[in-house]
Formats: C-alpha cells, sequence, structure tokens
C-alpha cells in the first residue's frame, strides 16, 4: 500500500528545494525572440542588438502583417456572397 503521509512529505522537499534552486543566482531577465541570447529585462525591444536579429524582426513582423491582411480578405470574400444572398440579392 502506499503510504500518502511519506509521499506529501517527499512532494514538499521538492517543492521546496526547487523554490530555492529557481532564486539562486538567476537575475530577472527576457530573451531575444530571435536568438534567445539573455537580453536586460529594461530594454524595449524583444530582439538583441545584433543586426541579424533586427532583420529578421522586421521580415518577420512585415510577414505577419500581410498575413494579417490575407486573412481579413479572404474572410470578406466568404463571408461577402453569404450575407448578400441572406439580404437578398442573388435570387
Amino acid at each position: 500500500m502506499v503510504d500518502a503521509k511519506a509521499v506529501k512529505e517527499r512532494v514538499a522537499k521538492k517543492n521546496s528545494n526547487s523554490r530555492t534552486r529557481n532564486n539562486s543566482g538567476n537575475s530577472p531577465h527576457k530573451h531575444c525572440r530571435i536568438c534567445g541570447v539573455d537580453i536586460n529585462i529594461k530594454s524595449e525591444s524583444r530582439v538583441c542588438n545584433d543586426q541579424d536579429c533586427n532583420k529578421k524582426l522586421e521580415k518577420q513582423e512585415k510577414n505577419d502583417r500581410m498575413m494579417r491582411i490575407m486573412f481579413f480578405i479572404f474572410a470578406f470574400a466568404i463571408a461577402a456572397p453569404i450575407l448578400l444572398q441572406l439580404m437578398g440579392y442573388g435570387k
């Protein structure tokens, strides 16, 4: 049979050990969205100062904008005929 008290004690011991381990030596920081290197937590941008990372971020943001625009165009292209038919145009 399983000793519930012993299991609870082990879990509590592991949780207390993990908390102390996380606070030892780790200062608050962010990671670059592109390469993952540590950056200062107070920096506004989420990328490091590397030119390659900045170029990749610009390209990614441009692609995201284009995908968002294309989503709305396709959604409108699908919804417009349905709405027009419901309003009585096309009978």
